[in-house]
């Protein structure tokens, strides 16, 4: 029964990583927020000047990501100057990103 239930873990777990990946990919601002914020975290204002792109487009792909379990607001209470964090999840895929695009 265990190896049972730790073969269907893995199975849900490999399309959920994929299409995490997928997500990642397609989206060249998700890619570049993951990547920054990997040693530190920042806010929306922060990346949105380190990424060279507009506050309202950061904060919205900051959005998506959160739903989507790779980043995570510490500051959700906050009105302004949020403060996000990768997860683990985020890191797992960023560094599968990254060696996808490498090669």
């Amino acid at each position: 029964m265990f190896m049972l239930n730790l073969v269907l873990n893995i199975e849900c777990y490999v399309p959920a990583m994929e299409k995490l990946l997928s997500y990642v990919l397609s989206g060249r601002i998700r890619r570049k927020i993951l990547k920054s914020l990997f040693d530190i975290e920042k806010t929306p204002t922060i990346l949105a000047k380190e990424i060279e792109t507009h506050q309202s487009t950061t904060s919205r792909a900051l959005a998506d990501l959160e739903k989507n379990g790779l980043v995570k607001c510490l500051t959700p209470k906050a009105k302004l100057s949020r403060l996000y964090a990768i997860t683990e999840s985020g890191k797992k895929v960023i560094k599968r990103v990254n060696r996808i695009i490498k090669h």
